[in-house]
């Protein structure tokens, strides 16, 4: 009799804990979803609130971020290339033209 009170006993203790996790997720996905309708309905994302600053000898960014526990994290970033030079193509001009593509067989 004492074999199966502790199975029991085990058996409630298992469909606890599954319930616990199960309403863990869902408040977990409920709370993402909260969050991600506040973003669409105001028309942000928390990434670039503030416009761009440029100036002749660099350019300064500043972005806020959310993070899911609520801090708002302030970044500048700061740029000391020339307009001019960050502004310049990547690939020389000799570089990705067209080529005939011709299937190996």
């Amino acid at each position: 009799m004492t074999f199966i009170g502790l199975f029991l006993k085990s058996i409630f203790i298992m469909v606890l804990m599954v319930a616990i996790f199960l309403i863990g997720i869902v408040s977990f996905i409920y709370l993402r979803v909260k969050r991600m309708t506040k973003q669409f309905r105001n028309g942000t994302n928390h990434t670039n609130r503030r416009p761009q600053q440029s100036s002749a000898a660099g350019s300064t960014k500043r972005r806020s971020a959310e993070y899911d526990d609520g801090v708002v994290v302030e970044e500048e970033l700061y740029d000391e290339r020339s307009p001019r030079q960050a502004n310049r193509k990547i690939f020389a001009k000799d570089e990705g033209e067209y080529v005939d593509f011709e299937e190996e067989k």
